[in-house]
């Protein structure tokens, strides 16, 4: 997938397009609904526990509870991000990568772009989508109009 996907400006937002993360090789590590920010921390440590399993679970070597970290936290972000914008339910789905992870967070607002918004000192909120591309390799969005329409919004997480 093309690099065009990510973005390191707050103001730009990647565009929607066919080209989806390639899952033919990841492994399934973990599904959740969630409709409501109290169920926020439940999915945070759910992530966490799921990616330390399926490490455990592959025996890959690759147990690295900072990196678990950041995954939960890029989930939690994009959670956020649906429950605030998007159409209920949301639904995470995490997979394992050869290198790394994928989290794909979907919600029921198809017609709805990811924003990033620039910093603003102060501000309280508002930097989730800047936090997902600091800690992703890339990441991206796209629409899912097999039936009802679903916009996905993904980041893929190195190892290292």
């Amino acid at each position: 997938m093309d690099r065009h996907t990510r973005t390191d400006q707050p103001d730009h937002t990647p565009p929607a397009t066919d080209l989806r993360p390639d899952v033919r090789s990841a492994r399934p590590a973990g599904r959740w609904e969630f409709t409501d920010a109290n169920e926020l921390p439940v999915l945070r440590r759910s992530v966490t526990e799921a990616a330390a399993r399926s490490a455990a679970l592959n025996n890959d070597g690759k147990n690295d509870a900072a990196v678990h970290h950041n995954l939960a936290l890029v989930t939690t972000e994009l959670a956020t991000n649906a429950l605030k914008y998007g159409v209920q339910p949301g639904v995470v789905r995490l997979h394992r990568l050869a290198a790394g992870w994928l989290v794909d967070v979907a919600d029921g607002r198809a017609d709805q772009a990811p924003r990033p918004q620039a910093p603003v000192p102060g501000r309280p909120g508002g930097n989730g989508l800047l936090i997902v591309s600091m800690l992703s390799v890339r990441w991206g969005w796209y629409v899912d109009s097999n039936s009802t329409p679903r916009k996905h919004v993904w980041a893929e997480l190195a190892d290292s």
